[in-house]
């Protein structure tokens, strides 16, 4: 058996970048461990028959706009977006709420309850750097990393830009301060931040709370996030690309120092004419499957430290028989039909503390809760006039002094515990309200998907160390590596974490530079 490229492991970055190519009219197999395509596009009935639970991925901000959803036509191939109505809702402990609106004239008057001032400052904000983000943002996303001198020199051009990588050093609590007076405004957006993983106090990554502030969609996919990796299948296989599940890759072959095809666990050998692609982690990419003695040491080391080391989430995923009703929405009604509600205390003094706890290996008692309900906005997730609902709380990976098998003693107290703060914000959910519950702790979700290491959900820390150029490693950001004819295409590339499919658009474009391959796309 052979082809032109192979590509290792079928979540959505790999079938991205695998239908890319077989549109370019290459020979392309994708080889999957798992009896299911997706990776953490995964959909499954976690607690009832016909209630559909999103096991790790929910929403998909970028995707509806993103070149990988317009060059593959996914929606011709049943790829579908719902978009609500309002976006995200901050509950403060009083019951006063903020609802984030996409027009920036409701989201100015939403702040100007709580601040004058500040309302004029997101104002002033929005005028300075919508644009900039709308016309940056995405193609910066869907292109290889600038080199952090680039990037500087073209950001100290202007005024603007200055401000920029002035922002881009500080901690997002300082540029919170910063910008705006009111506490409720400054948490209401720190939620924002905190949802990649971002400790608040972290040096660095200041000015992403500038994109966060202005800028969210939460685009749900109909019929759950699984979706996605159905119709990224459905554009691979119609292109003349084939999937195969349920098999492991064991090694890359290698002949001299470049990658030839692959050997699965069964023996079986299967040749790759022209190249390897991997959309597995690096550490076991890299050591486990190519293994260490193939590798540059200086570049083996890099590997090696690569981390993810970040917070993990705990998360409930519940059948309902009714939606929350939340005590704010008395005065904010909105606050209801929001993608999601966040429940993130009274200042940003306890996002601090709470980080800290978790890094100090104790799942904060606080409040640190996220609460979605797919079905709200796309009912075919449950029975009629029942519903799904996924609840996350930041927590740690290891519990001390146990470490992960601490999450074995305590989860169900935890769970118990982080219910009675849901019911605080929303009476309406009493037991007899929950038909059925599933618990993940960090643990469980790095079962489910091993790239997940620690059960960090962005695959390695988004931290200033791994992020663009630096991602996965300084020099290697380009999506090939120093073993010729194997790239990377994963989550831990640029631009990062999350269901956006830019890793494997990039890596696609590097593929099709390096072979002189029919670039169809632009």
């Amino acid at each position: 058996m052979s082809c032109d490229f192979i590509v290792i492991g079928a979540g959505h970055n790999g079938l991205a970048c695998a239908a890319y190519l077989a549109k370019a009219g290459q020979k392309v197999l994708v080889l999957e461990r798992n009896q299911r395509v997706g990776g953490s596009c995964h959909t499954e009935e976690a607690t009832l028959p016909g209630f559909k639970h999103n096991i790790c991925s929910v929403v998909h901000t970028h995707i509806p706009l993103s070149p990988v959803y317009r060059d593959l036509e996914l929606e011709r191939h049943g790829v579908r977006y719902v978009y609500p109505d309002y976006l995200r809702g901050t509950i403060f402990p009083d019951h006063r709420s903020i609802v984030m609106h996409r027009e920036p004239e409701k989201m100015a008057a939403e702040l100007a309850r709580y601040s004058a001032r500040d309302a004029r400052t997101f104002s002033q904000l929005y005028a300075d750097y919508a644009e900039f983000i709308d016309s940056t943002y995405l193609p910066l996303m869907y292109s290889p990393p600038l080199p952090p001198s680039v990037q500087t020199a073209q950001l100290e051009q202007s005024e603007e830009g200055r401000t920029l990588l002035q922002w881009q050093a500080s901690t997002p609590v300082q540029l919170l301060n910063e910008l705006f007076e009111s506490e409720e405004v400054k948490v209401h957006f720190l939620s924002r931040m905190t949802v990649l993983g971002f400790a608040p106090d972290q040096f660095g990554q200041g000015w992403i709370c500038l994109f966060r502030i202005l800028k969210a969609e939460a685009p749900i996919c109909v019929g759950g996030s699984q979706q996605l990796a159905v119709g990224l299948q459905r554009v691979l296989e119609a292109n003349g690309g084939r999937v195969q599940t349920d098999v492991e890759v064991k090694r890359v072959l290698l002949r001299g120092n470049r990658a030839v095809g692959v050997e699965l666990k069964d023996g079986r050998k299967i040749d790759a004419a022209k190249a390897v692609v991997t959309n597995i982690e690096p550490k076991k990419s890299f050591l486990r499957l190519v293994g260490e003695e193939h590798l540059p040491a200086a570049f083996a080391t890099r590997v090696k430290n690569y981390h993810s080391r970040g917070r993990s989430l705990f998360v409930l995923h519940l059948a309902l028989s009714e939606p929350p009703n939340y005590k704010a929405a008395a005065q904010n009604a909105p606050v209801n039909r929001a993608f999601s509600q966040e429940m993130f205390g009274g200042s940003l003094l306890d996002q601090v503390c709470a980080y800290q706890d978790i890094a100090l290996g104790k799942p904060p008692r606080q409040e640190m809760l996220q609460i979605t309900l797919p079905t709200l906005f796309d009912p075919s997730q449950a029975p009629v006039g029942k519903h799904t609902a996924v609840v996350w709380q930041y927590a740690p990976y290891r519990v001390e002094p146990e470490g992960p098998e601490g999450w074995r003693k305590i989860r169900e107290e935890y769970a118990a515990h982080l219910l009675e703060l849901w019911r605080f914000y929303a009476p309406n959910i009493t037991q007899d309200k929950i038909l059925a519950m599933t618990i993940q702790d960090p643990t469980d979700t790095e079962r489910h998907n091993d790239n997940m290491v620690n059960g960090v959900d962005v695959v390695g820390d988004m931290t200033p160390d791994q992020m663009g150029y630096f991602r996965p490693f300084a020099g290697w950001s380009s999506y090939r590596s120093p073993v010729e004819g194997l790239y990377m295409c994963g989550g831990y590339c640029h631009p990062g974490g999350g269901v956006h499919a830019g890793a494997g658009h990039n890596a696609a474009t590097a593929i099709a530079e390096d072979f002189k391959l029919q670039k169809w796309w632009d």
